[in-house]
């Protein structure tokens, strides 16, 4: 079967949508080249296809997200496989889900350091209510292998799962791989064919979990079956997700397992979820909410709340008086009624949330979110539902999250801040931590475009990956490759730079080389430059291609070389790093090209487009404290990049300021990913956008170096060509803010938020820039704050809001709930849902404050 290949805009990703179509000649069609023409040269067996293909091309770019997904939906219906095997395939994975909900016999595998590896055989099964993954130890000691287990259960949550993977795909099956290293009768029953291992959201800090099965039959409906539950889990609208929390806080707090819970029960599950309220007013919810109390036949007493009655319930106790006042404004009363019809949502959505849509797309809207059964207008729980739970009513648009500016992706190299990750393979500090392949995953499925690798010689000729004159562990150079070939364009199409410090003598350089070249293939990027060439390629050109970021040697080489100079700062650079005079081989020297790393020659000497030099933390605070450095440095970045490391104090593997770095337009400014901080907090912030792809294109004057400009104090820009902003945000409330730690039990909190702007000098040294709300005692709930804040933004295209939630002490130190940070040029006007984050970047959900947004441009 040959396919047609179709490129329809799609919302969630800038891949295509495939459509194939038995008995046609493959060809691939560009929506950018031909968004002009009136019609598609496709030879289609089926005209429909063609017909809804013409009907995108002839759209203007980008098509509306909501009228690509229809065109999108329409074509799914053409191309899905008949009823029968769609059938088929439902019934296979309910036969699966059967079985693992009764439960398998598998064995855990676990590095026990001096130990060794040390398997565990357990019982394993699926919980489908509580969307869990069960397990038990086998009270029988003796059919452990090498340990004794203690009786006892314990479970891993579905949602935290982001990954399965079949076969030797992690550091601990890379061990039992390499058979001259393992115990082969002690590991005789794992086999690729068996082993399959549960990979974790970076955010839920677990490492991996590793799996061997009795058999491949049942290592296989693990795997199927799980991957369909991740992939079910991350497409659930917001409501559904919601609804699933409300419904395992109700199972919780159903104690007997009678299915229902009292008005006791609700009322302690309440104090659970930060909810202070009045036992009157919680009555009288219960009463509204206890539908069929007076039919004795569907419910034991009748005084109790089923699973739909308390979401109903929770739905009633959570009014949103901000919200009703909204709603009140742009509705028209009927009798005794507020109702707001399709054109009253239209002005509320242009004159408010500054969103162009059409009345037919209103009714839509009204017909997805309203709660009653006549859908023809909203009543105040519907319009609710909507800005509670409608992707478009998010701080950041779902198109910036969703979606890749393609006009922006044809710059120089240099012309992007570009995510990157310092020592990627470590899972710790800098001393004593642990090096992993998965570290390596882990930073690329973030979206990171830049990765390090600490190359020095291994045994048996095998180069080796460690913080070099320490007691980090060490993992293989070509299992790092291996991943990098799996996992480089997973989260991201556009280059990966591979940062590689080199300590490896020229034999095992040469293996390093072969390693790259055999393992990555096309995706290794190995032309020259051309002769005629001024500037470096972008992006776009670089699609799907790997770069080697390492020494090369001069051009009239003709074999191996000494390198008598490092690209980084030895006055500063810890002691692994230092270099001594080291030979480069040739074969790994010709495949470096557009990033040849040198030592910084200083800015008076102008190096080759092609030229980057690494700069420690020290000394790029140096450059930056000084104006005229700091203008250097600017246009130094217009076209040479540039790559930032942490100070070789950072044993803790904490990180730098970020912030500074991007003023001045520095591209690589590389962060420890594993430490969970301020920085990689804003680091996700600035790369959320532009579907998390890892480039970001910088302002016209980190971009052109005739335009003045300083990174200090002040900027120096000028406000015709790019004005102040003077930001308006009302802190409106905040939803189920947690308690510390996400602990469940507890004081109810006392939240107030704190706001900031992080950016240029002349904005984050200005202290009318750092504002609180005041604190709300006892609720933590839906705590209501309705207080505007107004900020001049001077540079606005660097700044960044965030928000901060706090609980006041009374006794100790105030703790950090959650926080909400995005690029102030990233956020939408209007009424707007933030959802919470901790530093690790986990997802507090539902936990979200509701803000509303202005801007107001000046010269």
């Amino acid at each position: 079967v040959q396919a047609v290949q179709l490129y329809v805009y799609n919302p969630a990703s800038v891949h295509p949508t495939y459509c194939t179509q038995p008995g046609t000649q493959t060809k691939n069609i560009d929506l950018y080249q031909l968004s002009a023409s009136s019609e598609a040269n496709v030879n289609c067996q089926r005209c429909k296809l063609k017909h809804i293909f013409r009907s995108v091309i002839n759209c203007d770019y980008p098509l509306p997200v909501k009228q690509a997904s229809k065109m999108n939906r329409e074509m799914e219906k053409i191309i899905m496989p008949k009823d029968e095997d769609a059938l088929a395939r439902s019934q296979s994975v309910k036969e699966r889900l059967d079985m693992l909900k009764t439960g398998t016999q598998l064995y855990k595998v676990r590095d026990k350091g001096v130990r060794g590896l040390q398997l565990y055989k357990r019982k394993y099964w699926l919980d489908m209510e509580n969307l869990l993954i069960h397990f038990s130890p086998h009270k029988d000691p003796s059919t452990t292998l090498g340990c004794a287990v203690t009786a006892g259960s314990d479970s891993y949550n579905l949602k935290d799962i982001c990954e399965v993977r079949d076969g030797y795909q992690t550091d601990i099956f890379n061990k039992i791989g390499d058979k001259t290293k393992a115990d082969i009768n002690k590991f005789r029953k794992i086999t690729a064919d068996t082993a399959f291992s549960l990979i974790f959201t970076p955010e839920s800090n677990m490492h991996e979990l590793d799996l061997v099965a009795e058999d491949k039959q049942t290592r296989d409906a693990w795997v199927d079956a799980i991957k369909h539950l991740v992939v079910t889990l991350k497409s659930l609208s917001h409501q559904k997700e919601y609804e699933l929390y409300l419904k395992k806080q109700f199972r919780v707090a159903d104690g007997n397992k009678s299915g229902y819970l009292d008005l006791q029960e609700v009322k302690s599950l309440c104090k659970g979820l930060n909810i202070e309220v009045d036992r009157e007013d919680l009555k009288t919810l219960f009463d509204k909410a206890n539908t069929e109390k007076t039919d004795p036949a569907s419910k034991e007493k009748g005084e109790v709340l089923d699973e739909d009655e308390f979401v109903t319930f929770y739905y009633n106790l959570m009014r949103r008086p901000e919200i009703d006042e909204i709603f009140k404004r742009y509705s028209n009363q009927v009798e005794d009624t507020y109702k707001m019809t399709p054109e009253a949502l239209l002005v509320f959505l242009k004159d408010e949330q500054k969103e162009v849509v059409t009345v037919e797309q209103c009714k839509d809207i009204v017909k997805d979110f309203e709660t009653s059964e006549e859908k023809s207008s909203f009543t105040k729980e519907g319009f609710t539902h909507f800005l509670m739970f409608d992707d478009w009513q998010e701080l950041l648009s779902p198109i910036s999250k969703s979606s890749v500016k393609a006009e922006e992706m044809i710059h120089p190299l240099s012309h992007y801040w570009i995510a990157s990750s310092h020592n990627t393979y470590l899972t710790g500090n800098q001393l004593i931590g642990e090096s992993s392949v998965d570290a390596y995953i882990t930073a690329l499925k973030q979206g990171c475009r830049c990765v390090e690798l600490d190359c020095h010689d291994g045994d048996d000729g095998e180069p080796i990956i460690y913080h070099g004159h320490t007691f980090t562990s060490k993992i293989l150079f070509k299992d790092v490759v291996e991943a990098l070939k799996t996992y480089a364009f997973e989260r991201s199409d556009f280059p990966l730079i591979l940062s590689i410090e080199n300590h490896c003598s020229i034999e095992q350089q040469d293996r390093m080389a072969k390693h790259l070249v055999t393992i990555l293939g096309d995706l290794l990027y190995t032309k020259g430059i051309k002769g005629d060439e001024k500037e470096l390629p972008s992006p776009m050109y670089l699609q799907r291609k790997i770069l080697v970021k390492s020494k090369r040697l001069s051009a009239c080489a003709t074999g191996n070389d000494n390198d008598n100079q490092s690209e980084s700062d030895d006055d500063e650079h810890d002691n692994s790093k230092k270099k001594k005079t080291k030979e480069i081989s040739k074969k790994l020297s010709d495949i470096v090209n557009y990033i040849h790393a040198v030592h910084f020659p200083g800015f008076n000497n102008d190096g080759a487009f092609f030229h980057m030099s690494s700069f420690g933390e020290s000394k790029t605070i140096k450059i930056l404290s000084d104006p005229e450095t700091a203008r250097d440095f600017v246009k130094y970045n217009t076209r040479q990049i540039s790559r930032i490391y942490p100070g070789a104090t950072r044993q803790d593997s904490s990180n730098m300021s970020i912030v500074e770095p991007w003023v001045a337009g520095c591209q690589i400014v590389s962060l420890n990913y594993q430490t969970d901080d301020l920085q990689n907090h804003l680091n996700r912030a600035m790369f959320t956008a532009n579907r998390g792809c890892g480039y970001i294109l910088k302002p016209e004057f980190l971009r052109d170096p005739s335009l003045a400009y300083s990174p200090t104090s002040p900027s120096g820009l000028d406000r015709t060509k790019f004005p102040t902003l003077n930001l308006s945000v009302e802190i409106l409330s905040g939803q189920h803010i947690p308690r510390p730690q996400g602990v469940e039990k507890g004081e109810v909190v006392d939240p107030y938020v704190q706001i900031q702007i992080h950016g240029h000098p002349d904005d984050s040294n200005d202290t009318e820039n750092h504002k609180g709300t005041k604190i709300i005692d006892n609720n933590g709930f839906n705590p209501t704050w309705k207080e505007d804040f107004t900020f001049n933004i001077k540079v606005p295209e660097l700044a960044f809001l965030d928000l901060k939630v706090k609980d006041h002490s009374h006794t100790g130190k105030d703790q950090h709930l959650g926080s909400y940070a995005i690029r102030v040029m990233d956020m939408q006007e209007g009424y707007r849902r933030a959802y919470l984050v901790d530093y690790s970047g986990k997802q507090l959900k539902p936990a979200s404050l509701f803000v509303k947004i202005s801007k107001r441009w000046s010269k």
